[in-house]
C-alpha cells in the first residue's frame, strides 16, 4: 500500500475542463482579470504613447521597422502599421485605424484615441462591478444618439466642389493637421490640383491621378503644381526638349532581340567581323526609320535601350526616356493618351500620345524629365513637394495624401463639422444630459461615453501646452449655454476659446461618423471577449537575440 500510494503522489492532475482538451503548449485565459484587464494595460501604453501625436500640434514618431527603413510622422495607422504588434487588443486598434483610413483617409488618430478612452472608462466600470452586458448596452445606446445629433451640428456644406475658396476652406484644417504653419500654401496646392483632373461630370474622382514628386532641398513654399508628369530620371540620348511632342510608351527592352542559346562565332577574316553585326543593325534601323514616319518624336521605354537603337534614334532626333516602374509607365499612358506597346513595332495612329511639350530639367541638383500639358486636355497632374530633409518632405506628403482623400470624401458627402474639439464637446455635453435621467443601469456607460468624447479636445489642448482644466472649463460652459460651434484656441498668447465656424476649422462629417461608429464597435467587441486561447507558434529557428549594446561604437565594445 505504501508504494502505490508513493507512485499516486508524484502524478500531477491536468486542469479539468477545456484545458484538459487543448494541445500541449498552447495557452488559454479565462476571467476578467485575464482577459482583459491585462490586455487593457498593454492598450492604455498604446494609446498614451499615440496622444501625443493628436492634432496640428501633436509631435511625431520615430519608427524603425524591421527592414531597417525609418518613418518620422504623426499619422497613427502608418505608426501601427510599422510597429511589430503581438497583444490582441492592439492589433485590433491597429485594424480599426486601417479600416478609417481605407475608407475615409483621414481620422486614425481620432478612432484610437476615442476607442482607447472607452476602453479605459470600461475598465472602472467593470472594476466598481457593472455587468459587461450593461456596459455594452449603454455605449450603443450612446453611439446611437451620437450619430443622430451629428447631422444637426452642420455647420457648412460644399456646394460646388470647383470653386477654389470653398474647397481651399474644406481642405485647410486637414492639411494642418499635419503640417500646421503652411496649410493655406499646401491646401491651395491640393485645391488646384483635385479641381483639375475632376472629372466634367463631378463623379468618379480617382485620387492616384495626383501624383507627387518629393525632392530634397529648399523650403516647403518652393513646391509647385505642375499640369503633366515629373519623372526623377534623365533622357538617354542627345535630344533633351520636344515641343509639341507625339510619344509612343513601350513596356519591354528596346533593341535587337538577343539570342537564347549560347554559341561560339569563328571569323577567319576582318571583312568578316565588320559585316557581322549589319544584319542586326540594318534590322533594328528600319524599325526606328518606320517609328520615326509616324510623326514619333519621344520614346518612352520600360526596360534598357540598346546603345545601336540609341545611335538610329540620336540619328532621328527621336527623344529616349527611360521608366524602370511600371505603375508610372501607365500613368504617364493615361496622362499623354498613349497605348502600352509589348513590342518592338511601329504604333498605329491610336496608340501614340501626345504632350505639348517634354524637357528636362534640373531641379535641387537632380535630374528630371517633365512631360508638361495644359489643363484642359492633361487629366493626370504633379505636385513637386519641396523640404529641407527626406523627413519633412514625408510629413508634407502624408498631409497632401490625406487632403486629396478628403476631397474624394466630400463628393460622397460635401456636409462640414466644426473642428478644434467643438464637435466632439456637443456631443458630450448632450450625451451627459442623456445619462443623467436615463433610468437604467445603462446611463453609467452613456455618461462614460460622454467623458470619452471630452478626452479628444483635452488632448488637443496638452498638445499645444494650454492649461488643461481652465481651457476644458471654458469651452464646456459655452456649450451648456448653447454655442454648439466653440472650440479650443491653439495659437495666440492667451488661451482660450473660438468660433470654430467663423474660423473656418471645418472637419468632414463622414470621417466623425465613421470614427465613432469604428471606435465604438471595436471597444464593444473586445468587451465581449470572456475566454482567449492562444495556439502553440509553429516551428522553426529561433530569432537572433538583440544586441544589448546595439547603442554603442563597434570599437568600444570589449
Amino acid at each position: 500500500m505504501g508504494t502505490r500510494w508513493k507512485v499516486m503522489a508524484t502524478h500531477v492532475p491536468v486542469a479539468p475542463g477545456l484545458p484538459q482538451m487543448l494541445k500541449a503548449g498552447m495557452k488559454y485565459f479565462s476571467g476578467l482579470q485575464e482577459t482583459l484587464f491585462s490586455n487593457l494595460t498593454a492598450c492604455k501604453a498604446l494609446v498614451r504613447s499615440l496622444r501625443s501625436c493628436y492634432g496640428p500640434l501633436g509631435r511625431n514618431k520615430l519608427v524603425v521597422n524591421h527592414l531597417g527603413k525609418t518613418f518620422h510622422t504623426s499619422h497613427a495607422a502608418t505608426i501601427l502599421r510599422e510597429l511589430e504588434l503581438e497583444n490582441p487588443v492592439a492589433c485590433l486598434l491597429r485594424t480599426a485605424a486601417e479600416t478609417q483610413e481605407e475608407e475615409t483617409g483621414d481620422g486614425t488618430n481620432f478612432v484610437i484615441l476615442l476607442a482607447g478612452a472607452l476602453l479605459e472608462n470600461a475598465e472602472k466600470l467593470l472594476r466598481s462591478g457593472l455587468p459587461v452586458v450593461h456596459i455594452r448596452a449603454g455605449y450603443e445606446m450612446a453611439c446611437k444618439e451620437a450619430l443622430r445629433l451629428l447631422p444637426g451640428l452642420t455647420c457648412h456644406v460644399l456646394k460646388n466642389p470647383r470653386d477654389m475658396d470653398e474647397v481651399l476652406l474644406a481642405l485647410q484644417t486637414t492639411v494642418g493637421s499635419k503640417v500646421f504653419g503652411h496649410q493655406k500654401f499646401l491646401s491651395r496646392l491640393v485645391a488646384k490640383a483635385c479641381i483639375l483632373v475632376l472629372p466634367a461630370d463631378c463623379t468618379a474622382f480617382n485620387p492616384d491621378l495626383i501624383r507627387t514628386c518629393k525632392i530634397p532641398g529648399g523650403s516647403v513654399t518652393d513646391s509647385c503644381l505642375l499640369e503633366g508628369m515629373v519623372l526623377c530620371t534623365e533622357a538617354e540620348g542627345i535630344v533633351r526638349r520636344v515641343e509639341r511632342a507625339r510619344i509612343a510608351v513601350y513596356g519591354c527592352p528596346f533593341g535587337p532581340s538577343g539570342l537564347e542559346a549560347k554559341g561560339t562565332v569563328l571569323f577567319n577574316s576582318a571583312a568578316e567581323l565588320k559585316n557581322f553585326s549589319k544584319g542586326e543593325e540594318g534590322l533594328m534601323e528600319r524599325h526606328i526609320q518606320a517609328i520615326a514616319k509616324t510623326g514619333i518624336n519621344v520614346l518612352v521605354v520600360g526596360g534598357k535601350v540598346e546603345d545601336s537603337a540609341l545611335f538610329y534614334l540620336n540619328r532621328y532626333r527621336i527623344m529616349v526616356v527611360r521608366v524602370a516602374s511600371r505603375l508610372e509607365l501607365q500613368c504617364l499612358c493615361q496622362a499623354v493618351g498613349a497605348t502600352l506597346l509589348r513590342s518592338v513595332v511601329a504604333p498605329q495612329p491610336e496608340e501614340i500620345g501626345n504632350c505639348r511639350r517634354v524637357y528636362m530639367s534640373e531641379i535641387g541638383s537632380i535630374s528630371v524629365v517633365v512631360f508638361s500639358q495644359d489643363g484642359t486636355t492633361c487629366p493626370v497632374v504633379t505636385l513637386l513637394l519641396r523640404g529641407a530633409t527626406k523627413e519633412m518632405l514625408e510629413c508634407v506628403d502624408e498631409a497632401i495624401q490625406d487632403g486629396v482623400n478628403v476631397y474624394k470624401l466630400l463628393g460622397s458627402d460635401s456636409r462640414l463639422l466644426p473642428g478644434a474639439g467643438a464637435t466632439e464637446m456637443a456631443l458630450s455635453v448632450r450625451l451627459n444630459t442623456l445619462g443623467m435621467y436615463y433610468p437604467g443601469s445603462e446611463q453609467y456607460g452613456i455618461l462614460e461615453f460622454s467623458q470619452a468624447l471630452k478626452t479628444l479636445p483635452a488632448t488637443l489642448a496638452e498638445n499645444a501646452g494650454l492649461p488643461v482644466n481652465e481651457v476644458m472649463a471654458k469651452i464646456e460652459v459655452q456649450h451648456q449655454l448653447g454655442t454648439q460651434n466653440t472650440g479650443i484656441k491653439l495659437s495666440g498668447e492667451v488661451a482660450g476659446t473660438i468660433d470654430a465656424a467663423k474660423e473656418k476649422l471645418l472637419d468632414p462629417f463622414l470621417a466623425k461618423y465613421r470614427g465613432i461608429t469604428l471606435a465604438t464597435q471595436t471597444v464593444v467587441t473586445l468587451l465581449s471577449v470572456s475566454e482567449i486561447m492562444v495556439a502553440k507558434k509553429s516551428g522553426g529557428p529561433k530569432p537572433r537575440g538583440e544586441n544589448p549594446n546595439w547603442d554603442q561604437e563597434p570599437d568600444t565594445l570589449d
